[in-house]
């Protein structure tokens, strides 16, 4: 059972997984076929810096956000690409951050960049 942090991104509730390592960070969302529209995946860094993923493997449409500390930085569409095993695409934060969180794509809008996610602040 994967270990859940619950937080409220633009008004709504998501149940993210957590990848705080390597090897959970590495597989991210790989090989799901769907994804339920209120859950995602936390990723955890030891420090901020231009954090870059990309969509290896990956089935569905997704959307990051990336954050620094508690305050999101940035927020991207990513497309499922036409190969997946070879990824043409990779999708950097504008910003350095130390967390991203990918979600359903168009999930939530992208004027949340500059807002608090107020369940990372707590940390």
């Amino acid at each position: 059972m994967p270990n859940l942090k619950s937080l409220t991104i633009d008004n709504h509730n998501f149940k993210l997984e957590i990848a705080q390592n390597d090897l959970d960070r590495e597989r991210g969302l790989m090989d799901r076929k769907d994804l339920p529209k209120d859950r995602g995946m936390l990723f955890i860094f030891d420090s901020a810096e231009k954090l870059s993923f990309w969509m290896k493997n990956t089935q569905i449409p997704l959307q990051i956000i990336f954050i620094n500390g508690c305050k999101v930085v940035d927020v991207q569409e990513m497309i499922v690409e036409r190969d997946p095993l070879n990824p043409s695409k990779s999708y950097t934060s504008k910003f350095p951050a130390d967390k991203a969180i990918e979600i359903n794509a168009n999930s939530v809008n992208d004027n949340i960049i500059g807002q608090n996610i107020n369940e990372l602040c707590q940390n």
